[in-house]
């Protein structure tokens, strides 16, 4: 049976203005799975996030860790994020220490851990991350990118089992992009919990093993990525689009060249893969 390691239950929330953030969400997060969030700006995703991690209150409803409701005690708190940590969309929030190096190694000697740890921790960071020539350097002097990836060492140095990416890779070029989400596999396949937010549907689609749409502050679907995008008026509702793999898999639906049976693609090499090789196209 599956384990729940973080849930919202009920949510409500409302800015200082009134504005109204989050209402009813609910969510079960499975450990070690791969969930996104996905949902256009102003959905309510960061918000979401900020709940998970005891970083805003809300004025209705619950977050539960391992079954018990979270405690907004500042030593429940600490606690809570050494278990649970974000890695948030602009790099220069989480970032405050004077050189790359003291600021990944901040939150583990505030653990108590040995220096023999710390700097091992640390130097994994800088590895995962590819931030190692980067360690001396001042974070002032990083370009955005490298803040990004900074940013991302220093919640992995905290070693917490759940980790909270929100738009992960705004901001990133095509190669440290798809770098990271092989570094997002690595994780998970470590037992990590991996929960991202993203309006990109093809990250979505292609990483999760689920997806839960967010629209105007409320979670209104959530489930297997292909099962989802194969409602379109969700699609609709939720303004998104279909990922592209699954598009041109309905075309090749559409033009018969695979059966309507055929699983949805998930990789690019599942789809060139459902498709005929040429001499069959010519025979058909």
């Amino acid at each position: 049976m599956s384990e729940i390691i973080i849930e919202a239950v009920d949510l409500e929330y409302s800015y200082p203005d009134d504005t109204k953030a989050l209402h009813k969400v609910s969510l079960q997060v499975e450990k070690g799975e791969k969930l996104a969030i996905l949902g256009s700006n102003g959905a309510g995703k960061s918000t979401l996030f900020m709940q998970f991690n005891g970083i805003y209150h809300p004025n209705s409803g619950s977050i539960k860790y391992q079954g018990q409701d979270i405690s907004y005690k500042s030593k429940a708190l600490i606690e809570l994020r050494k278990k649970v940590g974000i890695v948030f969309q602009d790099p220069d929030s989480q970032l405050f220490s004077a050189s790359v190096w003291q600021d990944i190694s901040f939150g583990p000697l505030n653990l108590g851990l040995s220096e023999e740890e710390v700097i091992s921790r640390v130097k994994k960071a800088l590895v995962d991350t590819e931030t190692t020539n980067l360690q001396d350097k001042p974070t002032h002097l990083l370009s955005y990118g490298q803040k990004k990836r900074v940013s991302i060492a220093g919640v992995l140095a905290m070693e917490p089992e759940v980790i909270i990416f929100d738009e992960p890779t705004a901001g990133l070029d095509p190669r440290h992009s798809r770098e990271f989400m092989q570094l997002l596999d690595k994780l998970s396949s470590e037992g990590k919990t991996i929960i991202l937010s993203t309006h990109d549907v093809d990250l979505a689609y292609s990483w999760s093993d689920r997806i839960a749409i967010m629209y105007s502050g409320e979670i209104i679907a959530h489930g297997d990525p292909g099962e989802l995008f194969l409602q379109p008026h969700l699609i609709e509702r939720a303004d998104l689009e279909l990922p592209w793999l699954i598009e041109m898999h309905n075309e090749f639906v559409t033009k018969g060249w695979v059966p309507a049976s055929t699983p949805l693609p998930k990789t690019k090499e599942d789809l060139l893969r459902n498709v005929p090789i040429k001499s069959d196209l010519q025979s058909a």
